[in-house]
């Protein structure tokens, strides 16, 4: 279980499947939305590259989120009037006595 001070509230999008071309891709026009309170969201790392032509910032974020959390690889999630990805899958998180306190998850920002 996530402490107190856990006061972030999170919209998770996920993006139906659609067939195109014989593949299987999704599809962002009209994903479900839910809502995940008792997360709290903190700064991991910010990166710069620059091509020569565009400069391009990459931000990661760390969500904690209650056990049980809807939250899979490929869902974007919006916090603090931001939309970030989230990159990779979502780990649950044991506590020393054994038991899952709650899940990790890496979300990442891009621009540029």
């Amino acid at each position: 279980m996530l402490p107190s001070f856990c006061k972030d509230t999170i919209t998770v999008l996920r993006a139906a499947t659609v067939s195109s071309r014989g593949s299987t891709v999704l599809d962002w026009s009209n994903p479900t939305s839910t809502t995940v309170t008792g997360c709290s969201v903190q700064p991991s790392a910010s990166t710069r590259d620059f091509d020569g032509r565009v400069v391009q910032v990459s931000e990661d974020w760390t969500l904690y989120a209650p056990v049980g959390s809807a939250i899979d690889a490929g869902d974007r999630v919006v916090w603090n009037g931001a939309t970030f990805e989230v990159d990779g899958a979502p780990m649950p998180w044991t506590s020393p006595t054994g038991r899952v306190s709650h899940m990790w998850a890496r979300l990442r920002e891009w621009r540029g």
